[in-house]
């Protein structure tokens, strides 16, 4: 069994303006699970996916590949599948996903 505490997780920039991660745990295939903070007006990179990936918003409002979510909503994107990500608001998100993406927009 894999236990995180919220006290004890590392902050780490997630690779685009205004966001931070914390992983919560990394995936045989190089995906992971993890916890993202995101400023509001950060944004996302369109991206491909390689294998599903699960997003609950735990605080806040985004919009994830057009549609509109807030606190307490959640979002599966099927293998294949691309979208980018615009919070507009300050959010927290909680995204999961056995298998690293791939970044489509230049």
């Amino acid at each position: 069994m894999l236990v995180k505490h919220f006290a004890d997780l590392e902050w780490t920039p997630a690779g685009y303006d205004g966001a931070d991660r914390a992983i919560l745990r990394l995936s045989r295939a190089k995906g992971r699970t993890a916890l993202v903070r995101l400023k509001a007006g950060s944004r996302g990179p369109r991206h491909r996916h390689a294998a599903g990936e699960d997003v609950y918003v735990i605080s806040g409002k985004i919009l994830l590949g057009g549609a509109t979510l807030v606190e307490g909503d959640y979002s599966y994107t099927d293998t294949g599948e691309e979208h980018d990500l615009l919070a507009l608001e300050d959010s927290v998100i909680f995204v999961s996903s056995d298998k690293p993406i791939t970044v489509t927009e230049s």
